[in-house]
């Protein structure tokens, strides 16, 4: 069980991008952009320490549903059963409805 993350990290529950086509056809999530993706924050960090020791607050909080660049530095991560991706607050793109 996580007590708390630490720094700018974040871990998202990553929603599932197979679409359907207008004909009923289901495209599966590799065949789309696999880079930008949405998801459910579930977890965030304290915010990053700057320079002169300061911690820059986290702009995203736990439940917003957000869009997010899935970086080289993305980890898959398990936890109690559940699938996550850590990302960093950077790889945000957008907080959205």
């Amino acid at each position: 069980m996580i007590k708390q993350l630490l720094n700018d990290n974040i871990l998202v529950e990553v929603e599932s991008k197979e679409q359907e086509t207008a004909s009923g056809l289901f495209l599966p999530e590799s065949s789309s952009d696999k880079n930008i993706q949405t998801g459910v924050i579930a977890f965030v960090g304290t915010g990053k320490i700057n320079d002169k020791g300061e911690i820059k607050p986290m702009q995203v909080k736990a439940s917003d549903r957000v869009l997010f660049e899935k970086s080289y530095g993305a980890q898959e991560i398990k936890i109690d059963g559940k699938d996550y991706l850590k990302i960093s607050e950077s790889d945000v793109i957008a907080i959205i409805e």
